[in-house]
């Protein structure tokens, strides 16, 4: 995406949500604002020597900058004493002023957890650390300066199972209340499943979904492994509820058990 459309869609969002007064909660200068002059009678757009008229008539300021990106709009620098909301309530009543709006402050939010082995994320984070191409990533830091998961949502891992005591997932893994509080040995919620705790072994056939082989704990850490927490990594959401069920072919499809020696064998 080019940097003209990314500085249009900043001034399309900060246009937008002005004027429903979410905007206002960042701040704004309090000694400049943005003005965007609308097109003459022609349908040409006014000469910065017109603009200049406009503002002397008015004597609330000059022009700063001028944006090409995004036609007849400027940065006014305002006259000493003037304060923005006043100016604002005289350019938006002027004619040949399209709107005038707060010039406000936003900032890139960037959360680091302070996980040890956060660094090696370069999924997360590339900084260029194994080699690879310095931000092929998925922004994940900027993500979590905004959110960093519910405890709401429920992601259900179909892989090897899930080890529920790492201390970088216990926390975050999924636990069927209804079972956990009812009567050992009945199915308390009535969904099939008896004693379904953490989840469901379909391999096996009982309620225990153990990890033997690791790939599902893998997995699940990657989705949710709780963040910041001084814990091994951070997860794309480090809030988050992990369902664990182990599928009925997992075993069958991608491992096969050594009826000597009892190994396992890809």
């Amino acid at each position: 995406m080019s940097k003209k459309i990314l500085t249009s869609l900043a001034i399309a969002y900060l246009t937008a949500y002005s004027s429903v007064g979410i905007a206002s909660e960042l701040g704004y200068k309090d000694d400049e604002v943005l003005v965007r002059f609308g097109p003459k009678a022609t349908g040409m757009q006014p000469s910065t020597k017109e603009k200049h008229d406009i503002l002397s008539t008015l004597g609330l300021g000059t022009i700063k900058r001028e944006y090409k990106i995004v036609p007849g709009l400027s940065l006014i620098k305002l006259t000493t004493g003037q304060t923005v909301e006043d100016a604002l309530k005289a350019f938006n009543g002027t004619n040949g002023i399209l709107y005038a709006e707060p010039d406000y402050k936003i900032k890139l939010l960037s959360t680091f957890p302070d996980d040890p082995n956060f660094r090696q994320l370069w999924g997360m984070h590339n900084t260029g650390q194994t080699g690879g191409t310095c931000d092929a990533d998925i922004d994940a830091p900027e993500a979590w300066g905004i959110h960093t998961g519910s405890q709401d949502i429920i992601v259900a891992v179909l892989d090897s199972g899930v080890d529920y005591n790492h201390l970088d997932l216990t926390a975050n893994i999924w636990v069927n209340e209804a079972e956990l509080n009812g009567t050992p040995s009945v199915d308390d919620d009535n969904n099939g499943y008896v004693d379904d705790i953490r989840g469901w072994d379909f391999a096996d056939g009982d309620n225990d979904p153990k990890d033997y082989y690791f790939h599902g704990t893998h997995v699940a850490g990657i989705i949710g492994a709780v963040g910041n927490n001084n814990e091994g990594v951070a997860g794309v959401c480090w809030n988050v509820k992990i369902m664990n069920l182990i599928p009925k072919l997992w075993r069958r499809m991608v491992y096969q058990r050594c009826d000597c020696c009892d190994r396992i064998w890809r």
